[in-house]
């Protein structure tokens, strides 16, 4: 009895190990650059580099635990493991003018170059401080098409309430379908772990925008480490908590309009014509948009096929014919909505 407990458990045991492929996805980004002497350009050894602050919200929040490397003797350095966002980063060494860097992005998988030319302090002075500063906009390094979304970005995009909104900004994604590629063959990870349903393969649900920091979406070219996708993958990187409270409210109405206030605009009480149109002898007059044509020619299903030449030889197939053409109005009112 033991013995087949056992069994059991190591063949579970087994075919779990061999079925659960570990799913890693970067969920930080890379801080790397050179510093150097701002009038010879020679490297400078040793020099510090501090992420001092992040910014949220059009704020600036301090660290508590400030992050930072020391420059080799190239003058390089990099700094790894930062969650994306923007940052504030300080450069400073001994005999020079430290220099600040506002606003720094940082993106997830990837590495921000961040150069600084510090100047020789000949007086006492205050620090330099570049709060224009723009990384590039061509990626020399990327081998993959994708987008990166920041979430306090899109946030005041009215509409843009959790992942599906997100992915309907992308020229190449139409119903979770990437690039012309089907439903179920794109990968969606969340905080580095997959969200997708084992039965169809599909999403099992849509984060909202509030939960999230960043989001990385890769339509091509991406890399084996994102596992068994086909068509696309879509990289969530999931919001921490800070120091500081914060609260959003988002609120979304209506406008008025005509149905709203004043009933259906295809009642008698609002449709001006209403009464004329239920008349047959109206349809019996001349279009007065194509003039030696009637009103019932009018595209509401009467045509040369069941028509006779117009005039009609008799007053009655002129009003059976006239009948046909309030009766297709009046399908095609309720086919829109007539009955509100």
């Amino acid at each position: 009895m033991n013995m087949k407990f056992y069994s059991v458990w190591l063949f579970f045991l087994v075919y779990m190990c061999l079925n659960i492929s570990p799913l890693i996805a970067g969920n930080t980004g890379k801080l790397a650059g050179n510093i150097y002497d701002k009038n010879t350009k020679d490297p400078l050894v040793g020099a510090n580099i501090v992420v001092e602050a992040r910014w949220e919200e059009s704020r600036e929040i301090p660290l508590t635990s400030p992050t930072g490397a020391s420059t080799d003797l190239d003058g390089s350095y990099f700094i790894i493991n930062l969650r994306p966002g923007e940052y504030t980063v300080r450069a400073s060494y001994i005999g020079y003018l430290d220099e600040i860097k506002t606003r720094v992005r940082v993106d997830v998988d990837k590495t921000t170059r961040l150069d600084y030319e510090l100047s020789e302090q000949l007086l006492e002075t205050e620090e330099i401080v570049v709060t224009a500063y723009t990384q590039e906009t061509v990626e020399k390094d990327i081998t993959a098409t994708k987008q990166v979304y920041n979430i306090s970005e899109v946030q005041s995009i009215a509409g843009v309430q959790d992942i599906s909104d997100i992915l309907e900004l992308q020229a190449d994604v139409v119903d979770d379908h990437f690039r012309g590629g089907r439903v179920g063959e794109s990968s969606y990870l969340l905080g580095g772990a997959t969200i997708v349903n084992p039965l169809n393969n599909q999403r099992a649900f849509n984060p909202i925008v509030t939960g999230l920091d960043q989001v990385e979406v890769y339509t091509s070219g991406f890399s084996a480490e994102y596992g068994n996708a086909q068509s696309g993958v879509v990289n969530m990187v999931t919001r921490e908590g800070s120091a500081i409270w914060q609260t959003r409210l988002e609120v979304a109405g209506v406008l008025p309009y005509y149905k709203s206030w004043q009933g259906s605009p295809y009642s008698q009480e609002n449709l001006v014509f209403s009464d004329l149109l239920l008349n047959p002898e109206e349809w019996l007059k001349e279009n007065p948009q194509e003039p030696g044509k009637p009103l019932w020619d009018r595209g509401y299903g009467v045509n040369k096929y069941i028509q006779p030449k117009w005039p009609p030889n008799t007053r009655e197939d002129s009003l059976r014919i006239a009948e046909f053409g309030r009766i297709m109005w009046l399908q095609s009112a309720r086919d829109i909505g007539m009955e509100y």
